[in-house]
């Protein structure tokens, strides 16, 4: 492994979109730093605009928080609809929930969610309040502030906060997880399938939690602006560590266990294509394709070690 470092800016870079006495907009590049937010939140009151994807793994945890409304982005929206399927959640709690078009704007870049998403997708209540597809992001979050003050729930997500084990074999494991913020610990014998896209934010949970997996497989979020979905393909590259990308339209964003038994491979870096990982093969085969990297590796180990 390299000591490539990713780029740590993106994250936490947060800031008030808009603040009045009844409430603000907190913008911020992923929901999962908003523990560490530069600027305070108060969710029953605010608004959060985050530049991650808006599946229901997602909007959970926005829920339980209490926020008054949010708005993330659709990564492609993809099979299902399950890019965006944060925003029926949402409707169950009579929450406003929105996304906005992954092309329109940089994904994992708060601030260009801001300047530049444009809403494609509400659900019924912030349909209510008069959010529309073609609105852009600031006049959307400026009309969930109308909505009633939040408040925070006791909710069970559908899938649970850590990874989990989807095959278990001799010298390794393919786990999911719908965030790689889940995981802690090298886990080099492992491979791991996340419901996220591969994107930039996710590259930094590896780099903080000291991750260094066998290989990620994630989705392609609809590749998006500047191909700012698949930015961490390279990032992990530089760190050594082999990553695929399947198509959001193959397997249901936010659902590891789709990403494993659905995906079909839609991108590789450079070492996950030195394992033998090829466009269009299926997600099955390219974790066992990086399982069996990792034990030729492991074997060339033993035989190199002196008697």
């Amino acid at each position: 492994m390299t000591a490539f470092v990713p780029p740590l800016e993106f994250g936490n870079r947060a800031f008030y979109g808009q603040q009045c006495e009844d409430g603000s907009v907190v913008v911020i590049d992923s929901p999962r730093e908003l523990d560490r937010s530069d600027v305070p939140v108060d969710p029953p009151r605010d608004v959060v605009v985050h530049a991650a994807y808006m599946a229901a793994p997602v909007a959970t945890q926005l829920l339980r928080r209490g926020f008054r409304g949010f708005i993330g982005v659709d990564a492609g929206i993809g099979r299902n609809a399950a890019g965006i399927g944060g925003l029926p959640l949402a409707d169950q709690y009579f929450v406003p929930a929105a996304a906005v078009s992954v092309y329109s704007c940089d994904m994992c870049v708060g601030a260009s969610v801001w300047a530049d998403g444009v809403i494609s997708s509400a659900n019924a209540t912030a349909a209510a309040l008069g959010v529309q597809p073609g609105q852009g992001t600031a006049e959307a979050a400026a009309v969930m502030l109308r909505a009633p003050i939040g408040q925070t729930r006791d909710l069970q997500g559908s899938l649970s906060d850590h990874d989990f084990a989807l095959r278990l074999g001799p010298h390794g494991g393919v786990f999911g997880c719908w965030s790689m913020s889940l995981v802690h610990g090298e886990r080099a014998r492992d491979v791991f399938c996340v419901g996220t896209p591969v994107d930039t934010t996710m590259t930094i949970y590896v780099h903080r939690h000291g991750i260094r997996p066998a290989g990620i497989i994630g989705s392609d979020g609809g590749f998006g602006r500047h191909r700012m979905a698949v930015a961490g393909l390279p990032i992990l590259q530089a760190m050594g560590i082999a990553c695929a990308a399947v198509s959001h339209l193959s397997a249901d964003l936010g659902d590891p266990r789709s990403i494993y038994n659905d995906g079909r491979i839609s991108l590789v870096n450079d070492q996950a294509r030195d394992a033998g990982v090829a466009l269009g093969m299926s997600s099955v085969d390219a974790a066992d394709r990086l399982l069996a990297r990792l034990g030729t590796c492991k074997n060339a180990e033993e035989q190199s070690t002196p008697d």
